[in-house]
């Protein structure tokens, strides 16, 4: 009697923790190649970055298994919102919009600042959007930007579309006075190191009165289970609390 006893509590126990395969394996999903250092990939398939080390850091010594998948931005974006990755956990940002931004950590991790990086010989402050009127901005393929889209929709804005940040920082020296390219701060200091370029040779503008500074979040899959959210959400605090956060964050900057 005492063996079924134990037995039946067992599989009671299984049934409360859901042993139904929906919150065991947890899918990360990584921007290829263009989200460094938030997300970063070696030719090793090795995985870094600030949010790949965030993620790591919550579910360390979890009963959660994380899958990694590693796509570009437009089919992530897709595979996300029509439901073909279940269970998945990634970054947005509630000024993003779509699925990056329906669900999102309680916390942020990050604050973004965006800046338009130019040659010394591109003439002109951003006071306001009217600035760029007429003038052409260098962006990364797939990515919204808010603030812009409007403009750009209407093309009173031009805009010529790169796959990375080499690209966007070769197109630049090209272009000369040109054009400008818009991307977040830190994003820009680390992958000016990455390609071993000297930052001196450019200028970074301040752009926060065409996109405002917002903060990033973990975001999550809208139909995972409140027992996911709830661990994510607790974890997330205790590194906040602790400094592992600030650590992460400070080793990427």
């Amino acid at each position: 009697m005492e063996i079924q006893t134990i037995a039946l509590v067992f599989m009671l126990f299984l049934g409360l923790v859901g042993i139904k395969g929906h919150a065991e394996t947890i899918n990360y999903v990584v921007i290829d190649n263009q989200a460094k250092p938030f997300q970063i990939e070696d030719g090793a398939k090795k995985h870094s970055g600030i949010i790949t080390d965030i993620i790591t850091a919550i579910f360390k010594g979890s009963a959660y298994e994380v899958k990694f998948h590693t796509l570009p931005f437009n089919r992530m974006m897709k595979m996300l919102s029509t439901g073909k990755i279940k269970n998945w956990i990634t970054y947005g940002s509630p000024s993003w919009g779509g699925v990056q931004a329906q669900y999102l950590s309680r916390l942020p991790v990050y604050h973004v600042e965006h800046k338009l990086v130019t040659n010394p010989s591109y003439a002109g402050e951003v006071d306001e959007v009217e600035d760029l009127f007429g003038k052409t901005l260098i962006l990364l393929h797939g990515f919204d930007y808010p603030g812009l889209e409007p403009y750009l929709q209407a093309e009173t804005i031009k805009e010529i579309r790169v796959k990375n940040h080499d690209s966007a920082f070769r197109l630049l020296k090209r272009l000369s006075d040109k054009a400008g390219f818009v991307e977040m701060s830190l994003r820009i200091e680390y992958n000016l190191k990455q390609t071993n370029r000297d930052p001196a040779m450019f200028v970074l503008k301040n752009f926060s009165t065409v996109i405002s500074d917002y903060d990033i979040h973990l975001a999550m899959d809208p139909d995972m289970e409140f027992s996911f959210d709830v661990f994510v959400n607790d974890r997330l605090a205790a590194l906040t609390r602790d400094g592992t956060l600030k650590r992460i964050v400070d080793s990427y900057q």
